[in-house]
């Protein structure tokens, strides 16, 4: 029997700090959330609130120990209205109705896997081979996996990564949704909210009852997540120490002391073929490419030898580059004519990163599509515009490059390298090249290494490419980006 429900989604908070984030998400797909703690409401109370859906959080232990009131919510909703697990959620809807969660025999903490999935309920429309992010060590069995509970998804070695009701509107994933590195997150939330009713034969996406597709997939840790996952915390680490906070840049920047900027599109726009020469030491592919160099010199010989710009990685961990050689790239070339734009390359998730670089003579910096959701997306684009760079927005697919357009990127970068496995296919600038509006510059990133490369590209409307490993490793660099550039 459905409820006559307030409207309210409500969210039951197990005490974990991704709640926020779940929070987030689903006020972002339009929800009005309301949050309760797990010990701090009743079923009773929950009943005469009348929720329209109910979302239960990720939270540290076990679901039948740690998770509060969340077993007696699924129970008494279950059937009423559409129900989401996330987590340790999805934990409890297995435990509800009578499964076993166990040791996964695996820990993952912020780590990315590619699962497989039924294309049904939350899965509606989101491609196979997905990367989600798990951070978990216990997960249902399919040994105990009641008769009345389906898996929607799992990864490659079986892992169970999702399950649903085969009755009622019930859903639940092993992974974060949420996560920044979790593809197609919001669209999953938004399924679920599209979901009516407490049963499958009133909702608004119907699943059939099948089993998971039988596409294969790599479960590995992906390069892009840990990557991220580092940032963070090195990131969290430089705000609090005195000089480098978040209000300190801010009043440095509103000193007007950042260093004189130039348009990145125009920039691009004045040279015949565009090339960004990048400042790599070293890449988690590659290892070590050329560890001893000097960013200045190097920013000097590309300056000189006719780049439109020069792409600095400050990344220190796995590209072995800091925000110091990019400040130092900045004056090698600041009084050259028609200087050339400087790019930071980046892993950009904050507001505080972009300023960072606006204060250390960046004229422009680099938006990683596949690491921001929607809502993130359009903050970090719109705050580097209000304070005068136009990002350089990378897309690796035909979704990610429709996110950018509707974004009204200038200028788009197609990464021929996928950042979950590094893998490189140059044709996925040319499979791409047909959705770029006309007046958007477009730009193919990494594996470029010769002018036939180059000259394909021209050919297909490419205006501008990125080079990097390829002019570190150069015996002759100067003529070797003459070659490039076509002089």
């Amino acid at each position: 029997m459905a409820l006559k429900s307030s409207g309210k989604v409500v969210l039951i908070d197990n005490y974990d700090s991704f709640t926020w984030n779940v929070y987030e998400l689903l006020c972002n797909e339009g929800a009005d959330v309301e949050v309760f703690r797990n010990d701090q409401i009743t079923i009773d109370e929950l009943i005469k609130f009348s929720p329209s859906k109910l979302v239960i959080s990720p939270g540290p232990g076990h679901p039948l120990t740690d998770a509060g009131i969340s077993l007696d919510c699924i129970r008494e909703f279950s059937g009423k209205i559409p129900i989401f697990g996330v987590c340790m959620g999805e934990q409890c809807i297995f435990s509800v109705f009578g499964g076993n969660v166990i040791s996964a025999g695996e820990i993952m903490h912020g780590k990315t896997s590619q699962i497989t999935h039924d294309g049904k309920g939350i899965f509606k429309d989101i491609p196979q081979q997905v990367a989600v992010t798990r951070y978990h060590s216990l997960a249902g069995t399919h040994e105990s996996l009641p008769e009345c509970l389906e898996v929607s998804s799992k990864t490659e070695n079986g892992i169970i990564m999702g399950v649903r009701h085969k009755e009622y509107t019930i859903e639940g994933v092993q992974f974060h949704p949420e996560s920044i590195l979790t593809e197609n997150g919001h669209l999953m939330i938004r399924n679920f909210l599209n979901i009516k009713g407490g049963t499958w034969d009133t909702a608004a996406i119907t699943p059939q009852v099948s089993g998971v597709s039988a596409t294969t997939s790599s479960d590995k840790a992906s390069i892009l997540d840990r990557i991220y996952a580092r940032r963070m915390e090195d990131v969290r680490a430089q705000k609090i120490i005195a000089a480098y906070t978040p209000s300190n840049l801010l009043t440095t920047y509103n000193l007007n002391v950042a260093p004189k900027q130039i348009d990145f599109s125009v920039r691009l726009l004045q040279a015949t073929t565009a090339l960004l020469a990048e400042i790599k030491r070293a890449s988690p592919s590659k290892g070590e490419i050329d560890i001893t160099a000097n960013a200045a010199a190097q920013a000097r010989l590309y300056a000189r030898a006719g780049a439109a710009a020069i792409s600095v990685l400050t990344e220190p961990h796995w590209f072995k580059g800091t925000i110091d050689d990019m400040r130092s790239a900045r004056l090698v070339i600041d009084s050259m004519p028609n200087r050339p734009a400087v790019l930071r390359k980046e892993f950009i998730f904050d507001e505080y990163q972009i300023l960072e670089a606006r204060l250390n003579g960046a004229d422009t910096v680099l938006l990683i599509v596949k690491m921001l959701d929607d809502e993130l997306l359009k903050r970090l684009y719109s705050y580097s515009k209000s304070i005068g760079m136009e990002p350089l927005v990378e897309v690796n697919s035909a979704s990610e490059m429709t996110r950018a357009i509707q974004l009204g990127s200038k200028v788009i970068g197609v990464n021929n390298r996928d950042l979950h496995s590094f893998n490189v296919d140059l044709g996925t600038t040319s499979s791409l090249v047909s959705m770029v509006p006309e007046e958007t510059i477009l730009c193919a990133l990494s594996g470029i290494s010769s002018r036939a490369d180059v000259e394909k590209y021209l050919t297909e409307g490419v205006r501008g490419f990125l080079v990097g490993e390829a002019l570190m490793r150069a015996n002759d660099t100067t003529k070797f980006i003459h070659e490039l550039i076509g002089v």
